[in-house]
């Protein structure tokens, strides 16, 4: 597979996506909410990606629950990390809802849920309630459970955004956030660091932050984040995906071609350039035309997947108990 993952704009493949689907650089297509109408579509869809494609591609998309669920009508309505911190039975949950969303995907034959978030606090625009807790220890614990749920239906699990968003308020979609601790690493970086020790993660995405502290670039594009802190000090061996390059934070980084450049030069193993087809093409054009082998390790199962799934017992006991908990945390926040 090729480092570049993109995305698609609509509910099918149109002339261009399915030639740009052959180009040998091209690893990954992203899901978006307006790819989705129904289940059926959905499979449909994902069956005539593999088909254009004619070898291996990584198909993800961003289910991680609350705000953040691409697919809505048809799949169980997850509440965000927050909720399971804050509940009874919280780490329970939190591993049945992690079973739940993978199992959900699985069934669509979509390989990735870019999850779990492992940001700490409330207060970044970006993360909100997708973060499970203020407590870096609180975090790895129920963002363990959260993985070991969809490891055990079949998914991979993503970290990010590493070495931590959560310290600053700017939203790296509109701006460049700028974090000036000095404690990121003693703080923030010990929740990745408490997951990559108990070999939870097969693949992490950094932030579009800069910690000037350390570095003047993003850690997206930063090698001293990826290369000697992520790889060399923390040992991680996993697949290391970019955010989206599209994103405002990025553009520090330069041209759209110079984004993706950079971020492999930093250490990415791919890099991801959604809702902007001109920059992508620009990507496309620059980068090399080289495979990444590791990536392979993220596919889902070969086997066709198993779309009775999602109507075992084992289903409908998780779904229930999910929906009464983003039941109880809706009355919660209203309230």
């Amino acid at each position: 597979m090729g480092p570049l993952m993109l995305d698609v704009s609509g509910y099918e493949l149109d002339a261009e996506e399915r030639e740009i689907l052959q180009h040998p650089t091209v690893g990954g297509i992203i899901f978006f909410a307006r790819n989705y109408h129904d289940k059926e579509q959905l499979f449909a869809l994902t069956q005539s990606i593999r088909q254009a494609a004619k070898r291996p591609i990584l198909i993800a998309v961003d289910q991680e629950g609350g705000r953040v669920q691409r697919f809505r009508d048809g799949f169980t309505l997850l509440p965000p990390a927050k909720a399971f911190a804050q509940t009874h039975n919280g780490l329970q949950l939190a591993k049945d809802g992690g079973w739940l969303m993978a199992a959900e995907l699985l069934s669509m034959d979509i390989d990735l849920s870019l999850a779990p978030v492992l940001d700490i606090g409330f207060d970044c625009k970006a993360i909100g309630d997708r973060a499970f807790s203020e407590q870096p220890q609180t975090i790895a614990q129920y963002a363990g459970e959260f993985i070991q749920g969809m490891k055990s239906a079949g998914m991979a699990a993503t970290g990010k955004h590493f070495p931590g968003h959560g310290g600053v308020i700017a939203d790296s979609h509109h701006e460049t956030p700028v974090d000036e601790r000095q404690t990121i690493m003693s703080h923030d970086m010990t929740v990745f660091q408490s997951l990559i020790e108990r070999n939870l993660l097969d693949a992490m995405m950094p932030a579009h932050v800069i910690y000037p502290e350390f570095d003047n670039q993003p850690a997206s594009g930063s090698e001293f984040w990826l290369k000697d802190v992520l790889r060399q000090e923390l040992n991680f061996k996993g697949v290391v995906f970019s955010d989206d390059l599209n994103m405002k934070g990025a553009d520090v980084l330069g041209s759209y071609s110079d984004r993706a450049k950079a971020s492999l030069q930093a250490g990415c193993d791919m890099v991801m350039l959604c809702n902007n087809r001109a920059g992508a093409i620009q990507a496309l054009e620059a980068l090399p035309q080289t495979q990444v082998p590791a990536l392979n390790a993220l596919l889902k199962s070969p086997a066709s997947p198993d779309q009775s799934l999602t109507q075992t017992a084992a289903w409908k006991a998780c779904s229930t108990a999910i929906r009464q908990l983003r039941d109880e945390w809706q009355e919660k926040s209203q309230a």
